[in-house]
Parts: structure tokens; sequence; C-alpha cells
């Protein structure tokens, strides 16, 4: 009798058929997963990079002025700190938020700044209670159009830059093309391109990303007297990361590490408050003559 008629073994090349199969079965959904989430950082990379979501409402109080102006989709809202009023206001801090930050809930921390001081800041489009498609030009765009606004509406203050993370590519491109008193960077990083290398490391980034925050690049318009903050412990934005936007830097540059401080904490600390307050005082002050 046969001997696949007594109960033997099936031949070898049975099982290692099944087994190619399989692996290719798991190659092409392994392949079709890949391919799936590369389209969706390709189609929804702006609101995933900005992380762009509605935030529950924040009641401010009457030390805030509200603004606001229209885009593709709805209004960019924004916020401005003036808690002796609008005419008291001598420097003017313009906050340039990181990734999903609403604006409204960092305001709780501005009662480290001293008397003279205020904070200006608008939400990302998509962001919280602002609308529109979130991208690296808009941000830019939308900066640039609220610190013309600041200008018009405070004549008599000086004008400072802060960004924070995601930010700071946005405030060094803002500083690129207004002048202002002084730039400050929290956490900056050279380019958003390796920075998300870091995170997707299956992804091809340099195809894909649209928007990559060069700063390196853009720094080299900045005329900002310019300060650099980082965190003690920082795994978002490697130390690396904002080393080489500062050694890139085509101006002196100032840099100090917060203590206790990691990536999400450092907005929340008073040390953090205080060198910026004391960076943007020192900022305008005259430089000292030659001997």
């Amino acid at each position: 009798m046969p001997a696949f008629f007594s109960g033997a073994p099936l031949p070898s090349y049975n099982t290692n058929a099944r087994i190619a199969r399989f692996a290719l079965s798991t190659s092409a959904a392994v392949i079709g997963s890949l391919a799936a989430y590369w389209t969706l950082l390709a189609t929804r990379q702006g609101h995933i990079l900005f992380n762009a979501r509605k935030r529950p409402v924040v009641h401010l109080s009457e030390d805030f002025s509200t603004y606001s102006h229209p885009v593709p989709g709805g209004m960019v809202r924004g916020y401005v700190y003036h808690p002796q009023g609008e005419a008291a206001v001598q420097d003017l801090i313009i906050y340039l938020a990181g990734r999903g930050e609403d604006v409204r809930v960092t305001a709780q921390a501005l009662h480290w700044l001293p008397e003279g001081f205020g904070m200006a800041a608008i939400n990302y489009r998509g962001v919280a209670d602002s609308q529109g498609s979130p991208s690296e030009v808009a941000s830019v765009a939308d900066a640039e159009q609220f610190a013309r606004h600041l200008r018009r509406a405070f004549p008599q203050a000086r004008l400072h830059v802060v960004g924070r993370s995601l930010g700071t590519g946005v405030a060094i491109q803002l500083s690129a093309r207004q002048p202002f008193e002084s730039l400050q960077l929290v956490t900056p990083y050279d380019s958003m391109l390796e920075v998300a290398k870091k995170r997707f490391p299956l992804v091809p980034l340099s195809l894909l990303l649209r928007h990559r925050f060069d700063s390196i690049e853009h720094s080299k318009e900045v005329a900002a007297k310019t300060q650099v903050l980082l965190a003690e412990r920082d795994d978002v934005v490697l130390h690396e990361r904002s080393q080489k936007l500062i050694d890139a830097w085509p101006t002196p540059v100032s840099v100090k590490t917060v203590a206790n401080s990691d990536h999400h904490n450092i907005m929340g600390l008073e040390e953090t408050w205080l060198r910026l307050i004391d960076f943007a005082l020192t900022s305008v002050l005259p430089e000292p003559m030659a001997a």
C-alpha cells in the first residue's frame, strides 16, 4: 500500500510550502500596515505633528484680552496678558507654544511675570480653540500676523520672542523675518526631520515630511540676542539635537540648564520664568562702551 494511505507523515515539501505561504502572507500584512501608516503620516502629518485637537474650555481672568484672525476653515485665536492694563506693558513676550499645547493653560504660570511685563500667544491652527489645518507655513504666517498686530496695539512695548519645543522652529523663523529685542528658545532642535527620525525609524521621512522646521538654516537670518534653555532631562528633544543648533548659531548664544526640569514640566517651573525675564531685561540694556 502506498505510504500516503498508511498514515505515514506527509512529504516534507507540503510543510515547507505552508511555511512559505505563511511567510508571504505575513510579509504582505506587514508591508500593507507600513504602507497604510506611511499614507496616514503623509496625509495627516500636520495634525499629527501639531497634535491638533480641541481642548476643554479654559476661562481666563479680566487680565487678558482676546485676539483672532480668519484663516481657511475658521479662526486662529490668541490671548494677551496685561494685568496692569494695556498702557502699562513695557516688555511683551510673544510665546510660541509646544506640540499640542493650549496657551490658555500655560497662561496659569504668568503670575511669575513682574510689573511691566505682558505675554501674548496664539493657539496653532486646529489646536484647542483655533480652527483650520496646521502646518509649518501656516504657523509662521499666523505668528507674523499676530506680531504685526501687537506692534500696532502696544506701540510703547519692547517685543521679545519665546519659543518652546515645536514652537522654537516657529520662533526662529519669526525672528528671522521681523526685528525683536530678544529671542529665547526652550528645548530647541536643529531640524524637525532629525527629531522625527528618532521617533519613526521605519518611515522614509526624508521623502514624506513636509514640515521640516530647518532651524539651522533659518537661524542664519536672526539678529536678536538669543538664549537657549535646556531641560535637565529630555527624552523628547535630545540634548544632541539642541547642541547641533547651538553650535551652528551665527552669533554668541547664552545657554542655561533649568534644574530639576524635563521636557514636559519646564514651563511650569519658577526658575524657567525667572531666567526668561532676566534675559529679556538684560537684552534691552545698552551695550558697554569699548575701552
